[in-house]
């Protein structure tokens, strides 16, 4: 079954999308290191409400500047022209995993080359499930809330007057399902009992992790987040670095299983020529989590 807030049609019909021309130009934003980061300058991505106003607002302006509005060609755009123009690397396939995992690393580097105090943070969605329309991560504060007017565009928030240029140029959009509501994601005690059911295999948690609770949260916010230009909206990163999370979380309650995958480790990740192997461990790639459960994850 598809889960709650999304049907099964729906779900599928936005993971099949991946099958859809993308556009020319891929990013140019470089690879990361072979070498493994010292454990010393390994960082704990925090759930974003722990940040500070400080550290929230850096964090903001980054992801800003990244962008720069008035630069068509900015490395931004070029972030998400990637994740467009691969659909079928990342989606509905063994590496949505690991090829997530490595264009969030590579997302996190631009921002600390920007401000080296900057860390990626996730947004444990699972939190706001019953009600995410009244979610703080939708104020004014944060990322702003529901689209406006007949173009859906976001008008409050961190981002509001946001410009996107793929698949055009237009406003940043977002719908949510429900009118001014949206519908319910995986609760807590939902995300547990799937860490703890889904233990036979990579291929068996990945599929189920990568159905309605991931997408679900794509779908019913709607707009840009309901495309596979998911990343125009910046609320894409924070919700797939919680799916990386829950990826993490599932490796270190499955040691035996950690470094397994549905196919070889030695597959090349396209675009960014690194294997799967070198994804499996979020440490190597200088960044880890506080481990999470249905009880103790942050709110």
């Amino acid at each position: 079954m598809a889960g709650p807030g999304v049907s099964r049609r729906r779900m599928l019909g936005w993971m099949a999308a991946a099958g859809a021309a993308g556009v020319a130009g891929a990013a140019t934003f470089g690879t990361r290191l072979a070498a493994a980061v010292p454990a010393a300058e390994v960082v704990t991505r925090p759930e974003i409400r722990q940040l500070s106003d400080g550290q929230r607002t850096r964090f903001f302006n980054a992801v800003k500047t990244l962008k720069n509005n008035n630069a068509v060609n900015n490395q931004y755009n070029q972030f998400v022209a990637v994740h467009y123009n691969n659909q079928t690397a990342g989606h509905g396939v063994p590496a949505f995993l690991p090829w997530h995992r490595e264009y969030l690393r590579l997302f996190e580097a631009a921002l600390q080359k920007i401000d080296p105090t900057v860390v990626l943070p996730y947004w444990d969605w699972s939190r706001d499930s019953q009600a995410p329309e009244r979610s703080v991560i939708f104020s004014s504060a944060y990322f702003g809330g529901n689209g406006a007017g007949s173009n859906r565009c976001v008008t409050s928030g961190a981002f509001a007057g946001w410009q996107v240029r793929i698949p055009n140029q237009r406003c940043l959009q977002r719908q949510f399902n429900g009118g001014s509501t949206i519908g319910s994601w995986y609760s807590p005690g939902m995300i547990e009992n799937l860490l703890n059911t889904n233990r036979t295999s990579y291929d068996q948690f990945r599929r189920a992790i990568e159905g309605s609770p991931h997408a679900s949260v794509h779908v019913n916010i709607g707009g840009d987040m309901s495309q596979m230009y998911s990343t125009n909206d910046p609320l894409d990163w924070v919700h797939h670095a919680f799916i990386d999370l829950l990826w993490a979380e599932w490796q270190a309650r499955n040691p035996s299983l950690a470094n397994t995958y549905q196919g070889s480790t030695s597959t090349l990740l396209r675009p960014f020529g690194v294997t799967v192997a070198s994804t499996l461990d979020t440490r190597s790639l200088g960044y880890t989590y506080a481990r999470w459960s249905g009880s103790s994850s942050p709110a």
